[in-house]
C-alpha cells in the first residue's frame, strides 16, 4: 500500500499584475508554511512532489529546509486555469465547468481535461513508489477533481471545502484509490483558512 498525502498550497495572494503561475503567498501565507512544517514532519514522507507553481514552492519552502527532502517538480501537477481572471461572469464560468466537464472557455482548461492529466499524474508517482509515503504539494481545484474521479458525488461544493493549507490523506492500494474522509492532521485546524479569504488584487 502506498499513502498519498495531497497538500493544498497556503493563502497565496492573487493579482492581475503577476502571472497565475506566479502568485506568491500572501503575509498569512508565510506563516502558515512554516507552522506547517512542524505538522508535516511526524508523516514519515519519503518523497515530496510539487506543482512547479510558486506558492506551492513558497508552501514546502520551509518543510523542506527542517527536512532536507527536496520536492520533485511535476508539470502536470499544476492547478487548472480556466477562465480569465477580468471576465465578466468568473464565478458562471466556475460553476458551469461542474455543471458540464466538458466545458471551457477558448483558451483555457476545462475541468475533464485537468482531471485526466492531474490524475495520470499521481496514478504515475503512486505506481513509482509502492509502499512509500509521498506528499504532493498541489492546488485545490485539482485536488477536487481527482476526488470527484474517485466518486462522482466529490463535486463543487466539496472541492469548495479544501481549505489553505489542507492535508487529503489516500491510500493507493492495486490500481485504485481511497480517499480516508475521517484523516485529520493534528494542529492543521489551528493554521488554516478558508479560499474566500484570500487577498485579491484584480483591478
Amino acid at each position: 500500500m502506498t499513502t498519498i498525502y495531497f497538500i493544498r498550497h497556503a493563502q497565496s495572494h492573487q493579482s492581475m499584475r503577476i502571472a497565475f503561475a506566479d502568485w506568491p503567498l500572501s503575509t498569512l501565507g508565510r506563516t502558515q508554511a512554516e507552522r506547517l512544517a512542524t505538522l508535516l514532519t511526524p508523516l514519515g514522507l519519503s518523497r515530496l512532489y510539487c506543482s512547479p507553481f510558486e506558492r506551492c514552492q513558497q508552501t514546502v519552502g520551509p518543510f523542506v529546509g527542517q527536512s532536507g527532502l527536496e520536492p520533485l517538480f511535476h508539470d502536470d501537477l499544476r492547478e487548472r486555469y480556466f477562465a480569465p481572471l477580468r471576465q465578466d461572469g468568473f464565478a458562471d464560468v466556475w460553476y458551469r465547468s461542474w455543471q458540464d466537464f466538458d466545458f471551457a472557455v477558448p483558451g483555457y482548461e476545462s475541468n475533464r481535461a485537468a482531471q485526466r492529466r492531474f490524475v495520470k499524474a499521481v496514478r504515475e508517482i503512486a505506481r513509482t513508489h509502492p509502499g512509500e509515503s509521498i506528499g504532493i504539494c498541489t492546488h485545490g481545484n485539482v485536488i477536487g477533481l481527482f476526488l470527484h474521479h474517485l466518486h462522482d458525488g466529490h463535486g463543487r461544493e466539496v472541492t469548495e471545502a479544501i481549505r489553505n493549507p489542507d492535508v487529503l490523506k489516500l491510500r493507493h492500494v492495486g490500481d485504485g484509490f481511497e480517499w480516508d474522509r475521517d484523516y485529520r492532521l493534528e494542529g492543521l485546524d489551528d493554521i488554516a483558512s478558508h479560499h474566500d479569504s484570500t487577498p485579491k488584487a484584480f483591478d
